[in-house]
């Protein structure tokens, strides 16, 4: 987490510079050799080494992905569709996790805990080959380039200026960080109240499937709510209710009900939020601002960690009871954020809600 929050800003940059598929390709790269020195090489550092590696190929890849595909989109016209072609991204990668959680338990199961990790290096290197097929204009030549501080200092300016984009920044993490602590609260409750660890690769599956199936349309997902303004609302509060209900109601159903709603509806959520926070950023500082982005939820998630374990070790429930009241902050801040006084968020030319 710590170097994820170094290395961020700086990769988002080169990414800028040396083109987005090369970032992606560096960091397929780096994760697969941190899966390969994680089994093959045991002891402490080794392991710090392959941390850092992990940490690199993850820096190497956010912002860059979806900077990729937004430009993509922008240079053929196709801007209108960000929200639905994005959203098929985040399907197609839940997808792989659905395919990949339960035949990695049974590799765990057969084979031991290490090969998991070592087959995980495979799609990884294929990855890294394939992105590099994809056509990428190099808009980054066309124009003038700062050096390094300045790509960085512009970067985080542009954040720390832009009242519109930290309004999506923060409205996003407020919920998603109930989606990410569910994925490791869920398992010691259902070791608390007796299910077999043989089934939790299941169901972390489908926590990616609703995922995948509540985003691979999105556009179907936020007409279920009739508008923008009411799917960004009740997202937040179902991810809310749903992580209080495992901590009032502790049972297998319970877990289940939060996985599939909090699996589908936080990742349609962060998936339209981050479209939204593309077109609000310059073409040639896309990689950086997002790496920016993610720099802060680095940061909020290295500060909720300790204290939501802290709180998980003494009250399950009461961690529970936590996490979900901050989807909660989020619904109040977008009812009474300045920017909705007519209704409407101004992001430039475009709105996001209406």
């Amino acid at each position: 987490m710590i170097w994820m929050f170094i290395l961020n800003i700086p990769t988002g940059v080169l990414a800028d510079r040396i083109g987005r598929k090369i970032s992606i390709a560096l960091g397929g790269l780096s994760l697969a050799a941190s899966c390969i020195l994680y089994v093959l090489i045991p002891g402490f550092y080794p392991f710090l080494v392959a941390e850092f590696l992990a940490a690199l190929g993850t820096s190497f890849v956010i912002g860059a992905s979806s900077a990729l595909v937004y430009e993509f989109l922008k240079q053929n016209n196709r801007e209108s569709e960000s929200k639905h072609i994005l959203g098929r991204s985040s399907a197609i990668s839940s997808l792989g996790t659905v395919i990949a959680a339960p035949i990695g338990s049974v590799v765990a199961a057969n084979f031991g805990i290490k090969a998991p990790m070592l087959l995980s290096a495979i799609p990884l290197l294929i990855a890294s080959f394939i992105i590099l097929t994809v056509h990428e204009t190099r808009i980054q030549e066309k124009i003038s380039r700062p050096n390094l501080l300045d790509s960085i200092k512009k970067g985080v300016g542009f954040l720390l200026k832009n009242k519109n984009l930290q309004y999506l920044v923060f409205n996003d993490i407020l919920v998603w960080i109930g989606a990410y602590f569910l994925v490791w609260l869920y398992q010691p409750m259902l070791i608390k109240v007796g299910l077999a660890i043989v089934y939790f690769g299941l169901i972390r599956s489908a926590f990616s499937l609703a995922g995948m199936i509540a985003t691979f349309n999105i556009h179907l997902t936020e007409k279920l709510f009739r508008s923008e303004k009411m799917f960004i609302n009740a997202t937040a509060l179902i991810v809310s209710a749903s992580l209080i209900l495992v901590a009032v109601l502790p049972s297998v159903v319970a877990v289940i009900i939060a996985i599939i709603l909090i699996g589908g509806f936080a990742s349609a959520r962060t998936s339209y939020l981050n479209t939204t926070m593309n077109e609000l950023i310059p073409t040639e500082q896309r990689a950086t601002v997002l790496s920016t982005t993610s720099t802060v939820n680095m940061l909020i998630f290295a500060i909720a960690n300790p204290i939501v374990g802290f709180i998980a070790d003494h009250s399950l429930r009461l961690a529970f009871v936590g996490v979900g009241l901050l989807p909660l902050a989020a619904f109040f801040l977008l009812r009474y954020s300045p920017s909705l006084k007519n209704k409407t968020v101004l992001i430039g030319e475009s709105t996001l809600l209406s």
